[in-house]
């Protein structure tokens, strides 16, 4: 069966292991490598199933522990050429991995069909990522975005499970202590997906088929997961929670246990 384990995902770090406890790829290193060590681990995951990493972008919260995991894993890492030179040159992955770029073509990684799709945030380059699996069961993982753009919803948009950005809630974040220069750049379409628009989203993907929903990448000082949630609820209100679809909250770190579909 198809799995999703979203190890870590907020603000402070994020790391996606998609596959089983035989094969599997990591999307981003944005935590120690003993870290997602230790959370593999605890899922039951062994190292040796990591096949593959691919990067999304280059903040420190998706490639903070890229350089020593790599050096350790030595396994291919993927990422556009741009984030390819950029990590090369400031030594955040060791030099002696595989390095593929994605622009190209689709990539296959243990047994998975990996394609990339662009993202708008406030780097060089973004991207989430489409995988589909060898049971023709496909996922999306989609963070970091300042909206939905007609590229990530065409992406996205009919696969089977889909871990979607809902960073933070609007009044959280325009009445908190962050200074307005930083609360401008994450309500703007460079940075980051509210609860508001993620909900909006949810509704469009339940439409073109898709039932099992995680949202990832909450900010721990601009939203909580019950927020996340109410907002998600509400948007699917017309569906039944469990029958028509499942909705996984994704805690900041240390999350155990996947998303089977």
């Amino acid at each position: 069966m198809a799995r999703i384990y979203p190890l870590f995902s907020s603000s402070k770090g994020n790391s996606t292991y998609i596959g089983n406890e035989k094969s599997g790829i990591l999307i981003d290193a944005g935590v120690s490598c003993k870290r997602i060590c230790e959370a593999l681990n605890g899922n039951s995951v062994p190292l040796e199933a990591v096949k593959a990493i691919f990067i999304t972008h280059i903040h420190s919260d998706h490639i903070g522990g890229l350089r020593v995991l790599s050096k350790k894993l030595k396994v291919p890492v993927y990422a556009q050429s741009i984030n390819l030179d950029i990590m090369i040159n400031r030594g955040f992955v060791d030099s002696s991995c595989e390095l593929i770029a994605i622009e190209n073509n689709e990539c296959i990684a243990a047994d998975h069909r990996v394609s990339f799709f662009e993202t708008s945030h406030d780097v060089p380059a973004s991207c989430g990522y489409k995988i589909e699996f060898s049971d023709g069961k496909t996922a999306a993982v989609c963070t970091d975005l300042g909206y939905v753009s007609d590229i990530v919803s065409s992406a996205i948009r009919g696969c089977d499970a889909v871990l979607l950005e809902s960073n933070y809630d609007r009044d959280m974040l325009e009445y908190g202590p962050y200074p307005r220069e930083l609360k401008n750049r994450i309500f703007s379409k460079l940075g980051h997906l509210s609860n508001d628009d993620c909900s909006a989203e949810l509704i469009e993907l339940m439409n073109s088929g898709t039932c099992r929903f995680i949202l990832g990448h909450l900010s721990q000082e601009n939203n909580t997961p019950e927020k996340a949630e109410a907002a998600a609820l509400r948007a699917l209100s017309s569906y039944k929670r469990n029958r028509d679809y499942t909705l996984t909250i994704a805690k900041p770190g240390d999350n155990e246990g996947a998303v089977i579909f």
